[in-house]
């Protein structure tokens, strides 16, 4: 499952959704705050938690003991405010139904999905000015389909579904939305193709034209998951159970440097003996649970 990917069908499914949560109680149009309310943003009504036995398709909300050091947060923060400046050069260059955002359910497009709607909260956008871009896939999790769903409600966004390959994808949504001439995407520049790729970019020449935007490219693997947990946002529970990097059910196993030795049950699944995604020592090992192609 690339991130960068725009998957259509030959007509786009609109889905529009029911507010279940609100996480953004605290309207604010300030931007000397937005990072220091950041926090104060998160809602905290969202129940669901991080439990390694629980291998529902839920979203999880970590309530697992991890160290967020000051350094770490006063890291993170700047990793955030860099984003919203991103995000205030980009309404700059492109009007707000210009854009859309493409969602896969990775750990990576899930941080650029609630940076993005804390931005527009603060500055008075409605979440659902700027749409969801789904790819759909006979092969993909169950876990990862059905957080999709959740995020659409929990956000309270405009999903937008499209299934093919990414070219014939981005062909199809520029006839069927030819208002749209960006698209944020989750990418950071240790993902597969990425290393040369800057934060704004066209696609190739062969290509549908379209604006590639990629805030979090400086982003590190362990940048994602103190993100997620010192925000305490929700992601797709296959992180708690080793995976690290979620493709296809055809090419992704959980990671085996997250292998540890234990004796379950009869009736438990092997699921119970991986360690959790954000204790990934080595980020460099962040794919090796993707199969290699055939």
């Amino acid at each position: 499952m690339n991130k960068c990917c725009i998957q259509t069908t030959q007509q786009a499914t609109i889905t529009k959704s029911s507010n279940i949560v609100d996480m953004f109680p605290n309207k604010n149009n300030s931007k000397s705050n937005n990072t220091n309310n950041t926090s104060n943003n998160t809602s905290n009504n969202q129940k669901t938690t991080c439990n390694g036995s629980n291998r529902s398709a839920s979203s999880c909300v970590n309530n697992c003991p991890v160290t967020i050091t000051p350094e770490i947060r006063v890291h993170i923060e700047r990793r955030l405010q860099t984003a919203y400046d991103f995000f205030e050069e980009t309404l700059q260059l492109y009007r707000v139904d210009q854009l859309i955002f493409c969602f896969n359910g990775g750990k990576d497009c899930t941080v650029l999905l609630d940076l993005l709607m804390r931005y527009c909260r603060s500055q008075g956008i409605a979440s659902k000015d700027i749409p969801m871009l789904y790819i759909e896939s006979d092969d993909s999790f169950a876990e990862i389909d059905e957080f999709v769903s959740s995020c659409v409600q929990l956000y309270d966004v405009q999903l937008i579904k499209y299934k093919d390959s990414l070219k014939v994808a981005l062909t199809h949504m520029t006839q069927d939305m030819p208002r749209i001439k960006a698209v944020f995407v989750g990418s950071r520049n240790t993902d597969p193709y990425c290393e040369r790729l800057q934060s704004m970019q066209k696609t190739d020449s062969d290509w549908p034209e379209m604006m590639r935007l990629n805030p979090l490219l400086e982003w590190s693997y362990h940048d994602i998951w103190h993100y997620i947990h010192m925000y305490k946002v929700p992601y797709c529970p296959l992180y708690s159970h080793g995976y690290t990097s979620i493709g296809y059910k055809s090419n992704t196993l959980p990671n085996p440097h997250l292998k540890r030795s234990c004796n379950p049950s009869p009736d438990a699944t092997d699921s119970g003996c991986y360690k959790p995604a954000w204790e990934l020592a080595d980020p460099t090992k962040e794919r090796a649970g993707r199969m290699a192609k055939k």
